[in-house]
């Protein structure tokens, strides 16, 4: 992988699949293209040889996937999905090159693959795009603790929560934009709303209209722009959290939506890339995300407790069919032919 980070769901997941190898006897290298800050043995990609078996984490263009096409080395393709170009060119031109470049590589791998693991269906379709035939689905793995009860309803603030980068795929504009209404529709009960963005900026531009939006309605006060935070911190927001909310285009899984689920968070989500799979029938799933209808759909989740309720214990056991015994027992099951045919 290109590079193995402590809050990317990408390096966490890759370190479940060392973890998980090394436990069925396997011996396992991580190849990166530069050092980690992490306490993990690497193997830089400079002193890479191919092992029997390569399992190469593709998300973006990387001088990782470059090597592999170089050298043709059949790899199993383990595919978190690229985030499609037009999104960020308007904001941060000089980060679609990247992208581009991850996109055109699922071409030059295809020929290679000798087996895709997508971690959602709808990942799975890029693969077959490109014509790779034999394609097996197999969630993120990821660690992640469900409450032990439903948590408690909604106090005097109605707290809003999302989870993921500020960026423009991530679409926390229109997030905030129906929290400017929820506010309203919650007037007459005397209640107030708090919207907590947590996540790190991937765009100057994008962060700053973002803060320009929250002026501009006047919520001043209203929004949290938490940044990045520690697992701990992570964990205190969900928490606290009544509802979170998902109005994200581009997912390729949606590892907060689970983790949101887990922590006994309802989920208001709208139905693009991933996100319906993720979420299944365990939360409230919108084919229309304008602010009035998102903000009337937050309103009935946090106040009618019935509602609530049956979402939260959903959500609980939509996340026991996404853990990580589910997820790893299904990556050993796809991987024992490779395995088997490696002699590994």
């Amino acid at each position: 992988l290109p590079e193995l980070n402590a809050r990317d769901a990408t390096g966490v997941h890759t370190r479940h699949l060392r973890d998980l190898l090394v436990e069925d006897g396997h011996r396992v290298r991580l190849v990166v293209e530069r050092p980690t800050e992490l306490d993990e043995e690497v193997t830089l990609l400079r002193d890479w040889e191919p092992s029997p078996v390569v399992v190469l984490q593709h998300s973006i263009g990387s001088e990782v996937a470059n090597e592999v096409v170089k050298r043709r080395v059949p790899v199993v393709l383990n595919y978190h999905n690229v985030t499609p170009a037009e999104f960020v060119e308007p904001w941060e031109p000089g980060q679609i090159s990247g992208l581009r470049w991850g996109r055109a590589q699922l071409w030059e791998l295809g020929p290679l693959v000798r087996l895709g693991v997508a971690v959602s269906g709808y990942n799975a379709r890029d693969l077959r795009e490109v014509g790779i035939a034999a394609v097996e689905v197999v969630p993120v793995m990821f660690p992640v603790e469900t409450v032990a009860e439903v948590p408690a309803g909604p106090g005097s603030v109605v707290r809003v929560l999302f989870v993921g980068r500020l960026a423009p795929n991530k679409c926390q504009h229109d997030v905030i934009a129906a929290v400017a209404v929820l506010e309203g529709l919650l007037a007459d009960s005397g209640r107030s709303v708090e919207l907590v963005l947590v996540g790190g900026s991937s765009s100057v531009g994008f962060e700053a209209a973002l803060r320009g939006l929250v002026s501009g309605l006047g919520l001043d006060g209203r929004v949290v722009f938490a940044g990045s935070v520690s697992e701990a911190e992570l964990a205190r927001w969900y928490s606290v959290a009544d509802v979170f909310v998902c109005l994200s285009e581009h997912e390729g899984f949606g590892v907060p939506l689970v983790e949101a689920m887990a922590a006994g968070v309802p989920v208001v989500a709208f139905g693009a890339a991933a996100v319906p799979e993720t979420v299944g029938s365990a939360g409230v799933v919108l084919g229309d995300k304008s602010p009035v209808v998102v903000a009337e759909a937050v309103l009935r989740v946090v106040s009618d407790e019935g509602v609530r309720r049956a979402l939260v214990e959903a959500g609980l056991a939509r996340v026991a069919e996404l853990g990580p015994e589910v997820a790893g027992a299904r990556m050993r099951e796809v991987l024992a032919p490779v395995l088997a045919e490696a002699g590994a």
